[in-house]
């Protein structure tokens, strides 16, 4: 599929003008106004003389020309960073630093008044277009597309580069599942571009044709998302669980007869959260799909049936790997594990990067090579603990690092959340640890929008669990606070704790 995807969006560009393409607070734009906004920033890109696979950056907004910056850079060979203004400075120019980036496109400059960025040019997009045709200028399928940047241990964000290999494969092994998507559907855009969920969301709609519709960054999330859903006859959501679970007060009076496909991803589905939402879209598909940053987005998917869906502690599971994704789950000396038995998540296929961004000392830990079938694969190490069945159904059960030593036993926190789940009609259940002033390691339970007395919920703990396993303290939270790619922000939890 090399360069068929940049090939199609262009072609879907000039071929058909008067389709939409987006709907941005409130306004249309159709492939032909967007095709010119893409050739205005191109050409003016040109003019750097910049070799192929410079890094620029693009201060995100909700805006045609943000998305048009997006492509044009790709069409180029160029390699995108996206520079969010929901990012704390220190992050932008962190993400700034590891890139060597010089150039940085944004909208307008009235928009980076606030954002204090060291040592580089800005390229003002707004006013840019032009009637030129476009075409692709000598991409070919290893080079780099995007590099997004996800928590360290260290402190320091690491760079994720996804190559247009890796998305190519992305896209066709998604659309292989079996989903029957086509120009005339319309698809949501949550999420922040600095979160890889968003790439799904803009370029599989453009490869087919369909129209975007986005969420704009000074709106209440869940709440604009949902008027799209309505208003606009949406047929393919992706939100985060997280996200959803704002609206449950409202699930009795809604009703998205026209919604084809609803996908979660991002975070751990609760069973009971989306029973509740299959009422409020009863004729869409309803799938949840995993993948790190690391793995091109998404690489298992699983299709909720009607009635009993396969679960762990209440979690929805994960399914199977698609496309040419492998899966293998190891011990801690990285031995394959047979079924049912829980370890580390290990994916390997075309849609694995080839390793952090100018990071060989976290590569030889995360990235290594395994036997599988007689055949030596390069694995990407998840740090996700899980288990698969004998129908190779494959079940979330928390990270490797959320396994912690309590009075010297094991804990998994997903399984103080999953009783608790049980107990309430809780959104959203978070257990956390912090040690005291005397370095005695903690729980502590976090409980979004429950009525529930804690005290019942520690007499219901008390019943199901060990007393190590005791949280020493609940907070009940009327709304949980959320990361800027729509999960629950746990390191603003534990700010509370």
């Amino acid at each position: 599929m090399n360069n068929q995807l940049l090939h199609q969006i262009l072609k879907n560009c000039t071929l058909h003008s008067n389709r939409n393409a987006f709907f941005i607070q409130n306004k249309f734009y159709t492939y032909g106004e967007f095709a010119q906004k893409i050739a205005g920033i191109s050409e003016a890109l040109l003019k750097f003389n910049s070799p192929q696979q410079t890094v620029f950056g693009v201060i995100t907004t909700d805006s045609i020309e943000t998305y048009a910056s997006i492509i044009a850079l790709w069409i180029n060979g160029y390699v995108f960073v996206p520079l969010s203004p929901v990012n704390s400075a220190e992050r932008n120019q962190s993400n700034i630093n590891q890139t060597n980036i010089k150039n940085v496109l944004v909208n307008s400059l009235k928009e980076v008044e606030n954002i204090h960025l060291k040592g580089i040019a800005y390229i003002e997009t707004e006013h840019l277009s032009s009637s030129n045709h476009l075409e692709i200028n000598n991409t070919n399928s290893t080079h780099i597309l995007y590099i997004l940047f996800t928590s360290g241990s260290t402190g320091i964000p690491k760079g994720v580069p996804i190559s247009l290999k890796n998305l190519e494969t992305f896209i066709v092994s998604f659309l292989q599942i079996g989903f029957q998507l086509t120009y005339e559907d319309k698809f949501l855009q949550i999420y922040d571009l600095s979160f890889d969920a968003s790439v799904h969301c803009y370029t599989l709609p453009l490869f087919l044709g369909g129209c975007v519709y986005t969420v704009p960054l000074n709106e209440v999330k869940y709440l604009y998302a949902y008027k799209l859903m309505k208003e606009q006859e949406l047929t393919f959501v992706k939100v985060p669980p997280s996200t959803l679970s704002y609206l449950r007060p409202f699930f009795s009076k809604i009703k998205l007869e026209k919604m084809k496909y609803m996908l979660f991803g991002g975070e751990a589905l609760p069973l009971n959260l989306i029973r509740d939402w299959q009422n409020c879209a009863p004729n869409a598909e309803i799938h949840n799909v995993y993948g790190p940053t690391e793995a091109t987005i998404n690489c298992f998917c699983y299709k909720l049936p009607s009635k009993a869906a396969k679960q762990f502690n209440s979690v929805v599971c994960i399914g199977k790997p698609f496309g040419d994704s492998v899966a293998v789950v190891v011990d801690e000396n990285l031995n394959p594990l047979p079924a049912n038995q829980k370890g580390e998540l290990c994916v390997s296929g075309n849609q694995i990067t080839t390793g952090y961004w100018k990071n060989p000392k976290k590569n030889k830990v995360a990235f290594v090579e395994l036997m599988i079938d007689n055949q030596k694969l390069k694995f990407y190490r998840t740090g996700d603990l899980v288990y698969f069945d004998e129908q190779n159904d494959y079940f979330y059960c928390g990270r490797i690092d959320n396994q912690v030593q309590i009075q010297g036993y094991r804990v998994e926190m997903g399984e103080i959340e999953h009783h608790v789940r049980i107990i309430t009609n809780a959104s959203q259940v978070v257990a956390l640890t912090k040690e005291n002033t005397e370095g005695i390691l903690q729980i502590f339970l976090l409980v979004e929008n429950d009525k529930q007395e804690t005290d019942e919920i520690k007499s219901y703990l008390k019943e199901k669990l060990p007393a190590y396993m005791q949280p020493v303290k609940i907070i009940a939270i009327e709304k949980f606070p959320l990361s800027t790619s729509g999960k629950v922000d746990r390191e603003k939890l534990k700010e509370l704790l």
